[in-house]
C-alpha cells in the first residue's frame, strides 16, 4: 500500500513528534510505501522571537527535516506551506502525484485537509485522536470548523473510554475505534536506569477549559498540587521536565522545588536521541494527567508513557479509566490518591526487576506498532 502520514510536526518539541512518527516507520518496516506531510500556514513561520519570518528563512523547514532524517524517512516528504505556494523536501507536483495514487492517508494532527489536492484523491482517510474529550467537544460545539472529521472514513482515539456507557463525552454519531499509540520498539530498546529519579514530561497551565455534563475538565496544574507531598512521604527522588514559563509562575516553581521535585526544562530535549536519552536515564515514570482525562474517564493512555514501557521503565500514573484494557499492577500501576500513589512507588522499588521486565512485556503486547498498525489496517478492511 501507498500511505501518506500527516501531523503537525515542523515545529513541535520531539516528545509530540514521536507519536505521530511511530505510523509512518511503523508502517514502513511493515512493508508498505510511506510518505510524510505537512500543511503550515504564515502562522507557523515564527523565529525564536516570536517574528514572523518568510517560509524560505524559517527554521521549521529544517526542523521537519531533521526529524525525517533520524527516523530514516527522507526524502519521501514535503513540508507545504499555503496549499502549494512553496515546498520544503519533495515538490508540491511530486506531492499531489503521490496523493493520486495513494491508497491510505492518517492524520494525527493538523491542517492537511486544507490542501485538497493531497487530501480528497486517496482512497481512504483516517483521523488519529490523540485529544479525547476535547476533540468530541469541540466538534460538538463547532462542527467541522473545529475539524472536518465527516471527510475521513475512519476515527480512531486514544481514549479507550470514548463511546462507551463509563464515559460521557459525546460522539456527536461517530463512532470511534479505540487504539492504543503505536510504538516503534526497535527505536525504545530496554536500558537500566542511570539514576534513582522518577521521571515525566509534563504541561502546567495554559491548555483550555471545558465544562460538560456539570463537570468542568480544569488544568493539570489542578492534579500535580495534589500530590506536592510525594518525595517527603515516600523518599523517593522526583523529577519533572516541566513547561512552566518562569515569568508567569515562579512562584510555581519554588513551591515545587521547596517540597523536594526537580525540575528541568523540556525544551533542552532537542531531538529524538535526547528524548531516548532522558527516558532510559530514569528509573520509571510518576505523573498525573490532565483533569479533562480523569473528569471525564476518557481511558485516555499517554504517548509518552508507553516509551516509558517501552524502554523497560515502571509506570505510576494517575488513573483515567485504563484499567480495563491495559494490565495493570505489574510494570504498569494506576492511582487516584496520595496513598494510592505512595503504594506504587513502594511496590515498585520493592521488586524493581519484575517491574522493569513486565513494563517491557506490556509494550510489546499492547504497543508494538507491528501489531497496533495491522489491527487498524484489518479495522479498515486493508487486511483479510
Amino acid at each position: 500500500m501507498r500511505i501518506i502520514c500527516t501531523g503537525k510536526i515542523a515545529n513541535t518539541t520531539v516528545g509530540h513528534i514521536d507519536h505521530i512518527m511511530a505510523y509512518a516507520v511503523g508502517f514502513q518496516k511493515l512493508g508498505h510505501e510511506v510518505y510524510v506531510m505537512e500543511s503550515i500556514g504564515s502562522n507557523r513561520c515564527i523565529d525564536p522571537n516570536h517574528h514572523h519570518v518568510p517560509f524560505q528563512h524559517w527554521e521549521g523547514r529544517v526542523h521537519f527535516e531533521n526529524v525525517m532524517k533520524s527516523y530514516g524517512l527522507w526524502p519521501r516528504c514535503c513540508l507545504i506551506y499555503k496549499q502549494g505556494e512553496a515546498t520544503h523536501g519533495m515538490s508540491f507536483a511530486k506531492a499531489v502525484k503521490v496523493a493520486q495514487d495513494c491508497d491510505l492517508l492518517i492524520t494525527r494532527s493538523g491542517q492537511i485537509h486544507k490542501v485538497p489536492d493531497i487530501f480528497e484523491p486517496p482512497r481512504l482517510r483516517a483521523y488519529f485522536d490523540g485529544n479525547p474529550g476535547h476533540t468530541q467537544l469541540m466538534f460538538h460545539q463547532q462542527g467541522a470548523k473545529f475539524e472536518p472529521l465527516d471527510r475521513y472514513e475512519y476515527l480512531f482515539t486514544l481514549g479507550l473510554n470514548i463511546g462507551r456507557s463509563s464515559c460521557s463525552i459525546p460522539t456527536n454519531g461517530h463512532h470511534w475505534f479505540p487504539m492504543p499509540r503505536p510504538v516503534f520498539l526497535p527505536m525504545w530498546p530496554m536500558k537500566p536506569p542511570s539514576h534513582d529519579r522518577f521521571s515525566t514530561i509534563s504541561s502546567w497551565k495554559g491548555r483550555s477549559t471545558l465544562q460538560w455534563d456539570g463537570k468542568d475538565s480544569g488544568e493539570k496544574a489542578d492534579n500535580w498540587l495534589q500530590f506536592l507531598d510525594l518525595p517527603d512521604s515516600t523518599g523517593q527522588l522526583f523529577e519533572i521536565a516541566l513547561k512552566m514559563e518562569d515569568s508567569r509562575h515562579s512562584e510555581d516553581r519554588t513551591m515545587f522545588q521547596k517540597k523536594g521535585w526537580f525540575l528541568t526544562d523540556p525544551t533542552a530535549l532537542h531531538n529524538l536521541q535526547d528524548y531516548q536519552t532522558y527516558i532510559g536515564q530514569s528509573r520509571g515514570e510518576f505523573s498525573v494527567a490532565h483533569n479533562r482525562y480523569v473528569e471525564f474517564t476518557t481511558g485516555w493512555f499517554s504517548d509518552r508513557s508507553a516509551l516509558y514501557l517501552a524502554s523497560g521503565k515502571p509506570v505510576l500514573v494517575q488513573s483515567t479509566g485504563i484499567e480495563e484494557y491495559l494490565p495493570t499492577g505489574t510494570g504498569l500501576l494506576t492511582f487516584t490518591h496520595k496513598e494510592e500513589a505512595a503504594a506504587g512507588i513502594e511496590a515498585i522499588n520493592h521488586d524493581y526487576a519484575t517491574h522493569y521486565r513486565a513494563a517491557r512485556e506490556i509494550a510489546e503486547e499492547y504497543f508494538d506498532s507491528n501489531l497496533v498498525l495491522s489491527r487498524i489496517l484489518k479495522t479498515m478492511g486493508c487486511l483479510s
